[in-house]
């Protein structure tokens, strides 16, 4: 990948960074020159084959594998950054889960709380153990991952369309309250993406005419295509945008 170093001497952590999207904004931080502190609860064996790549990179990496949406887990996380890069710049609060793909009265009060921490509290927390660090950073940037489905709704998900919809007015928010301290808050909102978590979910979409058919550009997305949204609003070139939920959806929802 060739991209340019425009995040050199920067530190980032991101979330769910295990595969999929998170490991392809991992990789795409990596090579704009970050340093980027990686987690995620599970997937041991595929959060190392992320450390894999960005060791192949050569830039500064960090694995801390801890439950985000447990504040004790945050907090190490933050730590350990800090630790590693003496300062975070960028928080990618990526991490998110479905858990299940039913209809809504089928959904447990257990699962509709899980989903909601996992997808929504997390950017709480994470805001509250790295604010400190992105304050006195020259450049904080907190980019929180959303999903189509907070625009467009979407049957057997609402626990996670509604967690997304939380997500898309925590970024507005707290924008209007970080922004007198220099640090932008946005959102990147995919829509139907290519990953093994859309695969185990949905099956082997791999020119599905239902998708393909909402979209303007004829082609499925692809993390790494979300991972160049995320690098955008990372960078100086976006230090004037804030508050914003950035669509990434082949043109599907034009918002």
């Amino acid at each position: 990948m060739s991209v340019g170093r425009t995040l050199e001497s920067r530190s980032a952590i991101v979330t769910g960074a295990a595969r999929g999207i998170g490991r392809a904004i991992a990789v795409r931080l990596a090579s704009a020159g970050a340093s980027v502190a990686i987690n995620d609860r599970a997937h041991a064996e595929e959060l190392e084959a992320t450390a894999e790549l960005l060791r192949e990179i050569g830039s500064p990496f960090v694995v801390v594998q801890g439950d985000v949406s447990v504040e004790s887990d945050v907090n190490s996380l933050a730590e350990r950054t800090m630790l590693a890069f003496g300062g975070i710049d960028i928080v990618v609060n990526n991490a998110a889960i479905v858990d299940v793909h039913c209809d809504w009265n089928e959904i447990t009060v257990e699962t509709w709380d899980r989903v909601q921490a996992v997808n929504l509290r997390s950017c709480f927390l994470t805001l509250r153990a790295c604010h400190a660090a992105l304050a006195a950073s020259k450049a904080g940037r907190i980019i929180n991952m959303s999903s189509i489905t907070a625009l467009t709704g979407q049957a057997r998900i609402l626990h996670y369309a509604s967690s997304k919809g939380g997500v898309n007015s925590f970024t507005r928010s707290l924008a209007r309250e970080l922004g007198p301290e220099g640090i932008t808050v946005n959102a990147v909102v995919p829509g139907a993406i290519r990953t093994e978590a859309e695969a185990e979910l949905f099956g082997d979409l791999v020119n599905a005419p239902e998708i393909l058919g909402q979209q303007s550009i004829k082609r499925r997305g692809t993390a790494e295509d979300v991972a160049g949204a995320v690098a955008f609003l990372a960078s100086d070139e976006a230090s004037f945008v804030t508050g914003q939920a950035l669509v990434v959806d082949g043109g599907w929802v034009m918002h």
